[in-house]
């Protein structure tokens, strides 16, 4: 019964205790090693995008929102539109993710899945070509997709042509994603109780 009760104790005591400290420390370097590559200070233009309504973008939609701006790529927009409409369905229910289309194909019209439906907002080069030369003339080549926090900071850029950079690009959304914080924590069996 004595053998028992010390291997408990050297559990409780010793084991549980370090996996605990390890699993934390190993989720705070990754958090760190995200924070060093989101690292951008460069304040998102406002510029003349207007949303599927044909309503102008107004700053204070970018706020409390993760925005993610595409640079429509005249080759490769099957594969962009493809993971648009993926990270549009993983977070349309928070309903806190924008999604910015710069048009530099010459598309009269942007012909989008039927699955985007709130949020999107296009900007056509063709209309507003200082408005596209002021925003791409920073950015870097090879990376058609970068993201905004929830105060309009463009923070990082991404290629996202391949399953490593896609993920990436994934959970650093998640991570820029706004939290709502409920002041009032109520249990359940209080509701119920009168």
């Amino acid at each position: 019964m004595s053998r028992k009760i010390t291997i408990t104790l050297i559990l409780f005591l010793f084991l549980f205790p370090f996996v605990s400290w390890y699993y934390l420390k190993s989720g705070l370097e990754w958090r760190k090693k995200v924070q060093a590559v989101m690292n951008g200070t460069k304040e998102f233009p406002v510029l003349p995008f207007y949303s599927l309504k044909g309503l102008p973008l107004e700053k204070s939609e970018l706020e409390n929102h993760v925005s993610l701006v595409v640079i429509l790529s005249c080759d490769s927009l099957a594969q962009q539109m493809e993971l648009v409409t993926k990270l549009y369905a993983d977070f349309k229910e928070t309903h806190k993710a924008n999604y910015f289309f710069l048009d530099t194909c010459g598309m009269t019209s942007l012909n989008l899945p039927d699955t985007l439906k709130q949020n999107i907002y296009t900007l056509h080069c063709n209309d507003s070509l200082q408005s596209c030369i002021s925003l791409l003339k920073e950015w870097p080549s090879g990376k058609p997709f970068a993201l905004l926090d929830k105060n309009g900071i463009m923070r990082a850029y991404y290629a996202a042509d391949n399953h490593e950079e896609k993920k990436t690009l994934e959970e650093h959304m998640a991570i820029l994603l706004p939290r709502d914080y409920s002041e009032k924590v109520q249990l359940k069996r209080e509701v119920g109780k009168k």
